[in-house]
């Protein structure tokens, strides 16, 4: 295997994992070109029905039964959150304790003027909450609001984590 560029030790890696990845899934996930990634495709020599067979009768009928059944909604919704908050949300806004503890600093300002009333982080990730719920109350349903509240809960429960540590190093 040292004789191997390391595009190819990660397709040749990906494709023992997955045995039935088609080139581009291989492309994609190995950041190479389709084309390199069938070439390495074509050299292991064994039909695909081989492993298609091999898979179908590792599996009993129990599994092969729930891989037919599609996820509940809430599993969907929590998936999507989890992707979402660790993957395009967290580039675009940065880590969530940082971008609730600047919203807190800008809310801070805004209920000083009202009231004076002070908020951290993990209460910003809850008011998301409560505003995720107030415009799940109106007509229509937006699928978001379920993910992205899931997704301010978390962020909630982080943002407490992450206060509680610093109040114990001090």
């Amino acid at each position: 295997m040292s004789d191997m560029t390391a595009e190819e030790t990660r397709v040749w890696k990906y494709l023992l994992e997955n045995p039935l990845a088609k080139a581009g899934d291989v492309a994609m996930n190995c950041d190479v070109h389709v084309d390199f990634a069938q070439q390495c495709i074509d050299r292991i020599g064994t039909p695909r029905e081989v492993f298609e067979r091999e898979l179908l009768q590792g599996l009993r009928e129990d599994e092969m039964n729930q891989r037919r059944e599609v996820k509940p909604t809430r599993v969907q919704t929590l998936e999507t959150a989890i992707k979402l908050t660790a993957g395009d949300r967290n580039k675009a806004y940065g880590p969530p304790h940082r971008n609730l503890s600047d919203c807190a600093l800008l809310w801070d300002a805004y209920l000083a003027i009202r009231n004076g009333a002070q908020i951290d982080a993990e209460a910003v990730a809850w008011m998301n909450v409560l505003q995720k719920i107030a415009r799940s109350a109106q007509p229509g349903y937006h699928p978001d609001n379920y993910t992205d509240a899931a997704a301010y809960s978390a962020i909630a429960g982080e943002c407490r984590e992450i206060d509680f540590e610093m109040e114990k190093d001090k």
